[in-house]
């Protein structure tokens, strides 16, 4: 192991990047037993081009030792704990390569990950980042139902991420070039410093996506994104940031202030509603709706309110009691919402489709749990409120393959998959 002096570099750097090579930054804060995962991981990706770096911000576990254990193939930067940006940016000034991968103590690649993301760069300068999909993980490393595999084109990176587009740090690698151009992390945000980051490199470069689980992501008891009150100081600052403040009525804001500042109260509701927190969780969803009214007709907003009570890692899962309770809990929200004395005028007329729309979230989660009669139940009611949802071609598609019965569908959907395998391998 290569010890550093965690004052090593500057920035900018006074010398240029060594072509072709990747730095490997790692920061880690008492995660020692998980830290060797990680490392490992980053030696297993049959690159010769590796630069690996582990910026310790203040651990008094065992990191040390995990990291020295590694010899000579990591170089070991220890410093006062100053926080997860702070580790990052420590990491950046110590980097030699043309590329910089961030991955956390607690996460692993997955073999050919960085093969993969190495493929996409092409030869054009405009490609700044790329990013993977991610699979979950107990800590333990066993494996929990949740994937997250959303990618979008690379041009509109920047659109998504208004709208709270999420991806893991470790799933990334970037140009170190961006960093020049954009600045490091900022170190006074202890989380979303992240979104903050990607938001500022979208604006300058095209950030593409590589739609394939290529990380493990470790949920565990120490996973900041658990605790709502943290997460949302710390998202209203970035929004304040890039944005502005939430001055006066939201329909008088610039549109991208009202969808990013919807973005985190959409946040904050499934957050709250985890925690138990019911009447917040009503709230931050009324507050989302009047930020940005076109989510008043979002699936997606309420499919996960529909699973918000299920832990990151677990979603969607859950069986009939469960969807049957989060459903009660959309109904009385929206009443919340829609019925509110005080509720702004151009909601007022909002509320049949939005109804309509959260019941057609239910009956897509319940369709993926195989609770086929909770889906002609929803579907039917999503039809009764908003007779044009039968425009859509997700409810009369699962409505009729509920009618088909579980043993049915099931041995029809095992013969859509032989077919798509055979498919796949022509």
């Amino acid at each position: 192991m290569t010890v550093v002096a965690a004052s090593v570099g500057t920035w900018p750097p006074a010398s240029p990047p060594m072509p072709g090579l990747v730095s490997v930054i790692i920061p880690t804060f008492n995660h020692g037993r998980f830290l060797a995962e990680a490392i490992q991981s980053a030696l297993n990706q049959e690159r010769d081009e590796i630069d690996i770096v582990v910026v310790d911000d203040g651990s008094t576990d065992d990191s040390p030792a995990v990291a020295g254990s590694f010899g000579g193939r990591v170089r070991y930067i220890w410093q006062e704990n100053t926080g997860l940006p702070g580790a990052r940016n420590t990491g950046i000034r110590a980097a030699r390569g043309e590329y910089l991968a961030f991955l956390d103590a607690d996460d692993a690649w997955l073999p050919g990950f960085l093969p993969e993301v190495m493929a996409r760069w092409g030869t054009s300068s405009a490609v700044g980042a790329v990013h993977t999909g991610f699979c979950c993980v107990d800590a333990d490393g066993h494996p929990l139902p949740q994937r997250n595999l959303t990618t979008v084109a690379d041009n509109q990176m920047y659109d998504r991420l208004l709208d709270g587009e999420f991806f893991i740090p470790s799933s990334v690698v970037a140009r170190r070039a961006c960093f020049e151009r954009v600045g490091l992390f900022d170190e006074a945000l202890r989380a979303s410093e992240d979104w903050d980051m990607w938001l500022r490199v979208a604006r300058e470069y095209r950030f593409c996506g590589i739609s394939r689980p290529l990380v493990k992501y470790r949920i565990h008891s120490g996973n900041m994104s658990a605790d709502p009150d943290y997460m949302l100081r710390y998202q209203l600052m970035v929004v304040g940031k890039h944005f502005g403040q939430p001055d006066g009525p939201p329909d008088t804001w610039p549109l991208d202030r009202q969808r990013a500042y919807a973005a985190v109260y959409r946040y904050a509701a499934q957050g709250y509603y985890l925690r138990g927190e019911l009447e917040r969780s009503r709230c931050y969803l009324r507050r989302t709706l009047e930020a940005n009214i076109a989510l008043s007709d979002s699936v997606d907003l309420y499919y996960e309110l529909g699973s918000a009570d299920q832990a990151l890692g677990w979603r969607p899962t859950g069986g009939e009691e469960a969807l049957q309770r989060n459903a009660a809990f959309l109904a009385s929200a929206l009443k919340h919402v829609f019925e509110a004395p005080d509720r702004p005028e151009r909601l007022k007329h909002r509320r049949r489709r939005a109804v309509g729309h959260a019941y057609l979230a239910l009956g897509l989660l319940a369709y993926e749990r195989q609770l086929l009669d909770l889906v002609r139940r929803y579907m039917c009611k999503a039809l009764s409120t908003t007779p044009a949802l039968w425009m859509d071609k997700r409810v009369w598609s699962r409505l009729a393959k509920s009618l088909l019965g579980r043993r049915l569908l099931d041995a029809s959907k095992a013969c859509f998959g032989h077919r798509r395998a055979a498919r796949d391998e022509r």
